[in-house]
C-alpha cells in the first residue's frame, strides 16, 4: 500500500502541481492547449512524471518490498509481441477513421482542404500561398503513413517509456498483488485516463466546444485508456517488459491524429482521432479482447 500511495501522490502531483498552474498563469484553460507552445513543452515533459513516481516509490520501500519494473526489452522472446505492438495500433486507428467518416461523411475532406485553410490561418499566408509550398497531395498522404508508421513510433516510444515505466511498470503490478489482474487492469487504466484531466480541460483530444465540456471529456477519456490499459496490461504480462507498452503507446500517439488532415473541423468526442467514442470502437473492441485474455495469458 505504501508504494501505491506514494507513487500516485508523486506521479500526480508533479503533473498536475505543474500543468494547472501553468494553464492558469498561459490561459490555455480558456484558449486551448494549442496556444501556447510553453505549455506543450510542459505537457511533453510530464509523460516522464509517471517514471519519476515509480523510481520513488520503488526505491522509498525497503529492498525485499520492491517490485521488477520489467525494464529489460526482452525483444528474442517477444519479436510477434513487439509486431503486434508496432502496428496494431495503425489498424485500430484506420478502421476508427472508417467507422468515424461512414458515419459522418459530410465531415470527410479527401482535399485536405480544412487542414490548408488551418495552416494559412496560422502562419497568416492565404490557402493559394500554402498550397504552392506544399508538395502534391500523395507525397503528403505517403510521407505522413510512412512517417506515422516506420519513424514516428520509436522515437514516440521513448516519451512513453516515461508514463509505461509508471502505469504498466508500478501502478498494474502492484495493485495486481491486491486484486486479480482483470480488475487491476481496470483500474489502472481509468486511474491513467484521470491523470490526463487537466489537458482535457484545455482542450486536449477534443476541443472545447462540446456539450458538458471539459466532464464529458474527461470521461471519454478515462474509457479509451481503460480500453487501451487492457491492451497493455496483457502485453506487459505476456512480455515481462514495459518496452513492447512503449512501442504500442508511441506507435498509437504517431498514427492518431492522422485523420484529423481529413476532417472538416477538427477533433470531436467522436472522432476521428481512435480516442474518440466512435472512432474508438475498435479501440475498445481490442480492449474488452485483452481484458478477457487477462489471468489467461
Amino acid at each position: 500500500m505504501k508504494r501505491l500511495i506514494i507513487y500516485l501522490v508523486v506521479t500526480f502531483g508533479l503533473t498536475w502541481g505543474l500543468q494547472i498552474p501553468a494553464g492558469i498563469a498561459l490561459g490555455t484553460f480558456q484558449n486551448g492547449e494549442s496556444s501556447s507552445m510553453v505549455m506543450i513543452a510542459l505537457i511533453a515533459v510530464s509523460m516522464f512524471f509517471p517514471a519519476v513516481g515509480a523510481l520513488v516509490a520503488n526505491f522509498s520501500c525497503k529492498p525485499e518490498e520492491r517490485i521488477d519494473l520489467c525494464v529489460k526489452p526482452r525483444i528474442s522472446q517477444n519479436i510477434r509481441q513487439y509486431l503486434v505492438a508496432w502496428f496494431l495500433p495503425a489498424a485500430i486507428a484506420l478502421v476508427g477513421c472508417v467507422v468515424f467518416f461512414a458515419v459522418n461523411p459530410h465531415l470527410f475532406d479527401p482535399t485536405m482542404t480544412s487542414f490548408i485553410e488551418a495552416t494559412a490561418a496560422s502562419t497568416g499566408m492565404s490557402a493559394d500561398e500554402v498550397l504552392s509550398q506544399m508538395p502534391p497531395m500523395q507525397v503528403i498522404v505517403s510521407g505522413l503513413t510512412v512517417s506515422a508508421l516506420v519513424i514516428a513510433p520509436f522515437i514516440n516510444a521513448i516519451p512513453s517509456f516515461g508514463e509505461e515505466l509508471g502505469w504498466r511498470g508500478m501502478l498494474f503490478p502492484t495493485l495486481s498483488e491486491r486484486m486479480s489482474e482483470r480488475s487491476a487492469a481496470l483500474l489502472s487504466g481509468a486511474i491513467w485516463g484521470l491523470w490526463h484531466a487537466p489537458v482535457i480541460a484545455m482542450g486536449h483530444n477534443y476541443g472545447m466546444g462540446y456539450a458538458g465540456f471539459p466532464v464529458v471529456g474527461i470521461l471519454t477519456m478515462i474509457l479509451l485508456c481503460t480500453a487501451m490499459g487492457c491492451w497493455l496490461a496483457l502485453l506487459r504480462v505476456r512480455t515481462q517488459s514495459v518496452w513492447p507498452c512503449a512501442l504500442a503507446h508511441g506507435a498509437f500517439n504517431a498514427i492518431a491524429n492522422i485523420g484529423l488532415f481529413f476532417c472538416i473541423g477538427g477533433a470531436t468526442l467522436f472522432g476521428p482521432t481512435p480516442l474518440g467514442l466512435l472512432a474508438g470502437i475498435p479501440l475498445m473492441a481490442v480492449g474488452v479482447v485483452s481484458w478477457l485474455k487477462l489471468g489467461r495469458a
